[in-house]
């Protein structure tokens, strides 16, 4: 039984593609405003944590 192999020059690429299709799914079953209220989230994250802010 041959094991599958995957090169590891392509582990990012599948990391991308399985990345973009969770995010497609979650999309579908989240409303707008849990959209919104993320993205508010990280921005905040960001903002508190970037250096002099």
């Amino acid at each position: 039984m041959k094991l599958v192999q995957i090169d590891p020059a392509e582990i990012v690429e599948l990391d991308t593609l399985v990345a973009i299709h969770g995010a497609v799914r979650a999309g579908e079953e989240t409303s707008i405003d849990d959209l919104f209220e993320l993205l508010v989230g990280i921005a905040v994250l960001i903002y508190e944590l970037a250096p002099g802010g």
